[in-house]
């Protein structure tokens, strides 16, 4: 008779292997897929993702649509379309219905995803909640038709299986279109599609982007630029970033004979010098072949590569925003706001953590139509990717609330915590490898090195609020100041001269003496003729002023106005002109004017006038010129300007930096 099977023998029949889609199926929650709006928000955002790249890496200006439908009482129809290269035939059941399929993994470079497993976990979960297969069309420019695939993911195995195949004619050259059938729920507001695909747009400006919700509302994010972001290129590793096992692994699979060839030519970083330096310290031989190399002499030389001088990391592995397109992706998706101050955006030189380098942009808008009473806005964003959820367990949100924001302007309880006010703060980190704290990529995690940058950063932005509150402050006061004296000084000189028997007295020269501004009057007036706006510029300051003068006026207001004089130049579609003024001398003057024929629909309101060539603090009636106008002064305008402020700077007018005391006082400081 056979023995009874023992507990350890029943307990070992239950085994078996798991594959990682069986993994993820059973914990979605990790991926992102935890309640129906979530899972929708990580749908998108996963195949947004992948267009984008797809697009950048075959030198493409993106157009991705994204196109959300009802299809039952709690499911949704998701389709997103792109204009990318295509997906060979052989490739789509890979890359959208295998769990860690992807061609970025081990490349060493910075790139959206990583780890190949976005889009087919979105695959994974449509399945899994509606039994749906997904739909792939995709076409490439050297084929005439396009391959539509319907598929499935075979949890058990981690492999796609196709449920049907076809080929069609499609009007595109080239792209790729997704379709799910998915259990969602679509809501508009934050942590929303709409909220992910407006940031998207705000830090890729040369991406055109289209989102068709449920309702039929469309929402264009039109490109800001036609330049394509630098590519990244991919690197060698660098020893600084490996583990033990890591280069056992490079080792064991490099092609270089020698172990000298290794280190100077697989490894990034490591000179001839060092090279010799290292095989000196552990005691290994140049000419002996690398995957001798093992045990106990595999630690020596890992240890010998980590205490060696070495080259940092290149930085050419990443593809940062820059400072002029920050401010574009700002102004072109925040335009119904009206910001009344975009800071001078801060790009910190590349850093190194754990072998991998990286970089912190920092960005702060305020004014405007942003609430005042509510706390300030934050965008947070890894490898130009929003981070919507997790907000208060990202290491971005934590540097904010460590910052004693009340010195910058800012109401903050505590001097801790995120602070209120009319302010929108965008932080963007890029990385070969961006620490989050899960696979879901929505949050950034405690790193010192990488918490540094970002502080020092943000201070360096938020220095420029600060100034410009300081000056907007004294501007105000000035402005209630020259109402004051504009009462008051007429009726004494009257009144003094009717005792006198003098004529009144020209009281420019004295309101020069105290007022030090440029003041600005535009007051339209309404006759028969129509609309007539006055512009009177005064200059009330001891120095003559070459300045440059600029109209914004509706499009549709500025294709009937006429000016007198011309302006200098005109832009119709964003209805604006300028003008360069003839050189004011104290207490000189000089006047334009608009004209619209009747019955024109404008207003004051709709007027915005803006002034280069003098300080905001000196200036009354305009605005100084928005800094994300990108505009070329000409050269007078710019001397001029730095005259004055070399004058400003001799007399003492400069404000005290407060933050002298801290580790860093500009973006470019080296540690």
């Amino acid at each position: 008779m056979v023995p009874p099977p023992t507990i350890a023998q029943q307990l070992a029949a239950k085994q078996r292997e798991i594959s990682v889609a069986e993994f993820f199926e059973r914990n979605r929650q990790i991926l992102g897929f935890d309640n129906p709006q979530r899972s929708l928000l990580t749908t998108v955002k996963e195949a947004a993702d992948n267009s984008l790249d797809g697009c950048e890496e075959a030198g493409i200006l993106p157009e991705v649509t994204v196109q959300v439908s009802k299809e039952g009482e709690d499911r949704l129809r998701v389709s997103v379309e792109d204009n990318g290269p295509g997906i060979l035939r052989r490739e789509i059941p890979n890359v959208f219905a295998r769990l860690l399929y992807g061609s970025r993994f081990h490349s060493n470079r910075q790139a959206r995803g990583q780890q190949g497993i976005g889009i087919s976990a979105a695959v994974l979960y449509a399945n899994l909640t509606t039994a749906r297969p997904a739909k792939i069309i995709s076409k490439v420019e050297e084929e005439e038709a396009a391959h539509v695939l319907e598929l499935f993911l075979d949890t058990q195995k981690n492999q796609p299986r196709i449920a049907s195949e076809d080929v069609m004619l499609w009007d595109r050259p080239h792209g790729t279109r997704i379709e799910l059938v998915l259990r969602a729920r679509y809501v508009r507001g934050r942590q929303s599609p709409y909220d992910y695909l407006r940031g998207t747009a705000i830090v890729n400006p040369h991406a055109r982007i289209v989102l068709v919700e449920p309702d039929g509302t469309r929402v264009t994010f039109e490109r800001a630029t036609s330049d394509l972001p630098p590519p990244a290129k991919e690197t060698l590793p660098h020893p600084y970033g490996l583990e033990l096992g890591e280069l056992g692994y490079f080792l064991k699979g490099t092609k270089k004979p020698t172990l000298r060839e290794f280190l100077g030519k697989d490894l990034q970083g490591v000179s001839a010098r060092a090279v010799g330096e290292v095989l000196d310290r552990c005691g290994l031989k140049p000419g002996q072949s690398p995957s001798s190399v093992q045990g106990e002499a595999q630690e020596r030389l890992l240890k010998s590569l980590h205490e060696v001088s070495l080259v940092a990391p290149s930085s050419d592995c990443l593809s940062p925003i820059g400072a002029m397109l920050i401010k574009r992706g700002l102004r072109n998706v925040l335009g119904d706001v009206r910001p009344e101050f975009y800071a001078p955006p801060v790009s910190r030189p590349p850093k190194v953590r754990g072998g991998f380098p990286f970089m912190v942009e920092v960005g702060i808008v305020y004014g405007g139509a942003l609430p005042a009473d509510q706390p300030i806005q934050i965008l947070r964003f890894a490898n130009r990717v929003p981070l919507l959820f997790q907000q208060g367990a990202c290491a971005i949100t934590n540097a904010i609330s460590n910052l004693d924001w009340r010195r910058y302007g800012l109401d903050q309880k505590g001097g801790s915590g995120i602070p209120s006010g009319p302010a929108l703060i965008l932080v963007h980190v890029a990385s070969t490898k961006i620490p989050f704290t899960s696979e879901a990529k929505e949050a950034i995690a405690e790193d010192p090195e990488i918490d540094r940058e970002v502080t020092l950063a943000l201070q360096v932005a938020a220095r420029h609020l600060r100034t410009h509150l300081s000056r907007r402050s004294r501007r105000d006061q000035a402005g209630a100041k020259f109402e004051i004296i504009l009462k008051i000084l007429p009726k004494l000189a009257e009144k003094t001269s009717h005792l006198t028997g003098n004529p009144v007295p020209d009281l420019t020269p004295v309101v020069t003496r105290i007022m030090d501004v440029v003041h600005l009057d535009a007051t339209p007036v309404t006759d028969p003729a129509g609309i007539r706006v006055p512009v009177q510029i005064v200059n009330y300051t001891p120095r003559a002023r070459v300045l440059e003068l600029f109209a914004e006026i509706p499009p549709e207001a500025m294709a009937v106005a006429k000016f007198d004089p011309a302006p200098d130049g005109t832009d119709p579609g964003l209805g604006r002109a300028w003008w360069t003024l003839p050189k004011l001398t104290p207490s000189g003057r000089t006047q334009l004017e608009l004209r619209f024929p009747p019955k024109t629909d404008v207003d004051a309101s709709d007027l915005d006038w803006y002034v280069a060539g003098v300080d905001e603090a000196h200036l009354l009636g305009a605005d100084p010129l928005p800094g994300d106008w990108d505009v070329r002064l000409p050269r007078t305008i710019v001397e001029a300007a730095e005259a004055a402020a070399a004058e400003s700077a001799a007399a003492g007018e400069e404000e005290v930096d407060y933050d002298a005391a801290e580790s860093s006082a500009s973006a470019g400081e080296e540690e």
